[in-house]
């Protein structure tokens, strides 16, 4: 939480001393946030080097990515994150068991490196061990773990630490790289995902599996998406949203705790302007600047609500602030 403690809460806290951040991306341990200057800074868990500090020491309170600049938007995975520099190339630091660094190599770094031959990137996405990239032409590079198809190249099995191109996807604008699946959001509202399909986080009616992207079914005018561990969520054009996949602790916020391998709306949700999936929860921020959270809320707190009761359909964030206008 980067309060400088590793007190759990249930209710917001302010990250000490972090003012005048233009993005943020939170991890499975850790946090990163980017600042106007185009630095980066991270806390939590430090235990792969993703902290990027050139340590492997946890910390309580943001510490600056070392020798990063001119960065336009990041995204933290599992125990890595990558970034996107404003040359439209991508450096990437922490875990890379699977290849997930696109460095050529199987080697931890706890300072960024360069993703191999990689140029022309216009959004990014840190998945827990892949990770993903759209190009300036609207196709999509993966690279790291694959044993779910989740590179989306049509093999299974084969990690890369290289990139490999996802067959058969162009015109995406927007990407999110979940634990052992991918969605992709297309030109024309759409959208696509691949690997992991055994809760149905695919949306294709199906609980098979796919190394190449499949549709969503019965699903439009969608202007966001986010992947957590075994569901996604998307947020369409009036406001509303809709989840598929595992909905054991109620992260599809049907308030149901079925699982679902079609779309189902998120119940009494409406004015939402941007999403983001967690591990088993999903939070949305609301355009009068409130946010709501449903899902998984057990020990941790994690919905923001002042208890550790799941939730199955949204309920709000307390802490007293208005996280945007």
């Amino acid at each position: 939480m980067g309060n400088g403690s590793t007190i759990d809460s249930a209710t917001a806290v302010a990250v000490t001393g972090l003012t005048n951040v233009i993005a943020l991306s939170a991890g499975t341990y850790h946090n990163c946030a980017l600042k106007p200057d185009g630095s980066v800074v991270c806390w939590g868990s430090n235990a792969y080097g993703q902290l990027g500090n050139g340590s492997m020491t946890d910390s309580t309170r943001t510490v600056a990515v070392s020798g990063l600049s001119s960065v336009a938007a990041l995204s933290a995975g599992g125990g890595h994150n990558c970034a996107l520099k404003t040359d439209t190339s991508v450096v990437c630091w922490g875990n890379n068991d699977f290849g997930q660094l696109g460095n050529g190599n199987l080697t931890n770094s706890n300072s960024p490196v360069a993703v191999v031959g990689l140029t022309g990137i216009v959004a990014l996405s840190a998945g827990e061990s892949h990770t993903c990239a759209i190009k300036t032409d609207g196709s999509v590079a993966c690279w790291g773990r694959n044993d779910t198809g989740q590179l989306g190249n049509g093999s299974v099995s084969t990690n890369s630490t290289s990139t490999v191109s996802v067959s058969g996807l162009l015109r995406v604008v927007a990407i999110s790289a979940g634990f052992l699946h991918t969605c992709a959001l297309k030109a024309d509202g759409s959208i696509a995902c691949w690997g992991s399909n055994v809760s149905g986080q695919l949306g294709n009616a199906s609980n098979s599996s796919s190394s190449t992207p499949v549709s969503v079914t019965g699903l439009s005018e969608i202007v966001a998406l986010s992947v957590g561990v075994s569901h996604s969520c998307a947020l369409k054009s009036n406001g509303t949203l809709a989840c598929w996949g595992a909905n054991f602790d109620g992260q599809l916020g049907d308030n149901s705790f079925s699982s679902t391998n079609t779309p189902v709306v998120v119940i009494g949700l409406s004015g939402g302007a941007a999403l983001s999936t967690g591990y088993q929860h999903s939070c949305a921020l609301k355009t009068d600047g409130s946010a709501a959270c449903w899902g998984y809320n057990n020990a941790y707190g994690a919905l923001g609500n002042g208890n550790t009761n799941n939730a199955s359909s949204p309920s709000a964030v307390l802490g007293g602030a208005v996280y945007w206008k």
